[in-house]
């Protein structure tokens, strides 16, 4: 998982996440410098954006990145998720990919801690809390020390239309209270057009933590994956969603079992370069 200052304080500004997939689908590789250099992020002499924006290109499931190499050389490569953004919308303005990038930015295993402990573990909190309800709860989870530095972006990453406002995945309410600023989460749209989008991110996430086998119990694949959590998705949410997916041929759900079996079908793979296909 991505550490807990690896934003350096910075949102996910799309158009610098643009600028980093142009480079990163050509084959590039570089140091930070040569990164800036080609890409025209940020960068000084001993701090700036390029370090932040390749984290959350890794966090949101668009590129792998591995260590630098000689001479703090990086080589990205392009995700199946991060080449069809790139060919279909790499300014990330679609909300269902800002739904998808927000919800890998959550996940256990290529996430950040922040975000994980947020909206997949901060079940705690509910769905609608003050922001210094929030910043207890993560000096808790991590430490005290630097308090507030513990939230960092992640509020208004989600109310700045430079980065993923269009998701709507949360409101910070004008209003001030005596605990500070009222912080609402949304759940993720319960919409038939997002079927593959949503196929897709369960496919991979069966194939992540459930690679040896083809079925598996709908609390089995909550509970290790975080997905319906992540997404705020009920019950009834969840067999809305099921539905969609299972309508579109790419899982199988058995319904006579309970809970539910999960059978899947196609490989990500398969799926990913069709997520924007129904999207007008």
């Amino acid at each position: 998982m991505l550490p807990l200052n690896f934003h350096q304080t910075f949102i996910p500004e799309r158009r610098y996440i643009a600028a980093l997939l142009d480079f990163v689908a050509i084959g590039k590789k570089g140091s930070y410098k040569d990164i800036a250099n080609e890409t025209d992020i940020p960068m000084g002499k001993t701090n700036g954006k390029v370090p932040a924006i390749l984290n959350y290109a890794k966090g949101m499931g668009l590129i792998e990145v591995d260590k630098p190499g000689k001479g703090g050389v990086y080589s990205p490569r392009l995700t199946s998720f991060g080449r069809i953004v790139y060919l279909g919308d790499k300014y990330l303005g679609e909300k269902v990919v800002q739904w998808l990038v927000h919800i890998n930015l959550c996940r256990a295993d290529i996430g950040s801690k922040v975000w994980n402990a947020l909206f997949a573990e901060g079940g705690s909190l509910g769905n609608s809390f003050r922001y210094d309800d929030l910043e207890l709860y993560l000096s808790v989870k991590f430490g005290s020390g630097n308090k507030k530095g513990r939230v960092g972006p992640i509020i208004r990453t989600y109310t700045d239309d430079a980065a993923l406002y269009r998701a709507r995945v949360l409101n910070a309410s004008d209003e001030k209270t005596s605990s500070g600023t009222i912080i609402s989460i949304h759940k993720a749209p319960l919409v038939e057009i997002y079927a593959l989008a949503y196929g897709a991110l369960i496919a991979e996430l069966f194939e992540t933590y459930f690679a040896n086998q083809t079925q598996v119990t709908v609390n089995d694949f909550n509970r290790v994956s975080k997905l319906f959590d992540i997404c705020r998705w009920d019950k009834f949410d969840i067999e809305n969603v099921l539905r969609h997916i299972e309508e579109r041929g790419l899982f199988t759900i058995d319904r006579q079992r309970h809970p539910w079996i999960i059978e899947k079908r196609c490989d990500s793979e398969d799926i990913w370069p069709k997520i924007l296909d129904d999207i007008a």
